[in-house]
């Protein structure tokens, strides 16, 4: 009898172990070099959580679809997490922010043609592209308009501002660089606007089976609400916690850098 126990303990913790997925949601179009373009799940993203999930004894799933329709999922918990997004009130709603152990700086790009440009109130009057389900930056008070776009790609942008179908967009300078790099365009101009360069956040379902929050003691209502400045906490015991730990190591023994180099060259 203990010895049929101890065989069926073993299968339950095999199994508990082995159905440690993670489901890691992204739209379909590519963020070079970060990921390709789907049906294919390569690049940075891919080769960082992957390892990351590997050394706390899970594996990585990937998941395609519309940003919309993934930022809806994850809020329901069918997706784990986005493997990067910006900070909203309205998402920390659904959302844990973890460092994943990338600097993020965007930028703005436009036509050549367009005189420069250094803060968001310069884009005053003019068309800001954004893909539906981005963050807007908070254009309208600015007295920016939008236009919006199902799947935008950082091609499809260029194209639309070569051809003067938009004034800005609005990108991470990495993947905008190393995208003009390969695809040289003349028409194309960078703005040093409009943000100082900030580490990079993943966003984690609050409803996934592998988070539980807590409150934050050290959420102060007085202050701007950042990924910083939030009131739950991933819980020290969960699943997501020994995530985001993993991806601390990976930062602190320099694996992070080297993966950025070898995707970057």
């Amino acid at each position: 009898m203990l010895l049929r126990l101890s065989i069926l303990s073993a299968i339950l913790l095999s199994t508990s172990v082995l159905s440690c997925d993670m489901v890691m949601g992204y739209r379909t179009s590519a963020r070079l070099p970060f990921i390709a373009e789907h049906p294919s799940k390569q690049g940075l993203y891919f080769s960082l959580y992957k390892q990351a999930l590997q050394n706390i004894g899970c594996t990585l799933s990937v998941r395609r679809a519309p940003k919309k329709r993934i930022l809806k999922m994850i809020a329901a918990g069918e997706v784990d997490f986005y493997p990067a997004l910006g900070y909203s009130h309205e998402r920390e709603q659904y959302l844990h922010f973890i460092e994943n152990g990338f600097m993020s700086h965007t930028i703005a790009i436009s036509h050549k043609d367009t005189a420069d440009i250094h803060t968001l109130g310069d884009m005053k009057g003019k068309v800001l592209l954004m893909a539906i389900g981005s963050n807007d930056f908070n254009a309208s008070s600015y007295g920016i308009y939008l236009r919006l776009a199902h799947e935008l790609s950082l091609s499809r942008a260029i194209k639309l501002l070569a051809d003067k179908r938009a004034d800005f967009y609005i990108y991470e300078e990495a993947n905008t660089r190393y995208y003009l790099k390969l695809n040289p365009n003349n028409n194309i101009k960078i703005h040093p606007c409009c943000f100082s360069a900030s580490p990079m956040f993943l966003g984690f379902s609050k409803k996934s089976k592998y988070a539980q929050s807590i409150n934050n003691p050290d959420y102060s209502s007085l202050r701007p609400r950042t990924a910083q400045n939030v009131s739950q906490l991933l819980s020290p015991t969960s699943k997501a916690f020994a995530f985001k730990q993993a991806l601390q190591e990976l930062k602190a023994n320099g694996a992070i850098e080297k993966l950025e180099q070898f995707y970057y060259q």
